[in-house]
């Protein structure tokens, strides 16, 4: 009884040792998730900042185009070479400036906000992975204490026994 009796606590300490691994693969695969979604969402901000870089090159470009539809009004109405046009060309010049900084502003903001997500994802895995070994260790402490006991009160038995013999 003695010697099954440490076989059942020890295997009952195993089963504790498996579940709390078990469960730290299951949090860790979570936060890997976490993580792999927040860097497509990072990707997806610097495609967008690319594209709001590009799309303000473009429009710039359609602008301040010396033979497009806006210099042709210019033409008509009499005011290329002039300081109206030139001031126009410097006004559309500082709207495109002021777009791909508002765009890289932004961008900046979302990669830290994503960075400072990462860093919180991985905080709460490895304070679960904590609590998880914690729990754990009390489990297996509980279960050796028991067996401790139960043995004890065994070879107690054993020796009332043999005296009473």
């Amino acid at each position: 009884m003695i010697s099954q009796s440490d076989k059942f606590y020890q295997d009952q300490i195993q089963a504790s040792k498996d579940y709390a691994e078990t469960q730290k693969q299951n949090q860790q695969a979570n936060t890997d998730f976490a993580i792999e979604k927040i860097e497509q969402q990072k990707d997806q901000a610097h495609k967008d900042y690319v594209k709001e870089q590009t799309g303000a090159y473009v429009d710039w470009q359609k602008q301040s185009n010396q033979y497009g539809s806006n210099a042709e009004q210019m033409a008509a109405s009499g005011l290329t070479n002039t300081g109206y046009s030139e001031s126009s060309q410097v006004s559309m010049y500082n709207t495109y400036q002021n777009r791909v900084a508002t765009a890289r502003e932004s961008f900046n903001k979302a990669v830290l906000e994503y960075d400072n997500a990462i860093k919180d994802a991985q905080l709460q895995n490895n304070s679960a992975l904590a609590e998880i070994a914690y729990n754990a260790l009390q489990t297996q402490l509980e279960l050796s204490l028991q067996g401790f006991q139960y043995k004890n009160d065994l070879l107690q038995v054993q020796i009332q026994q043999q005296q009473n013999t």
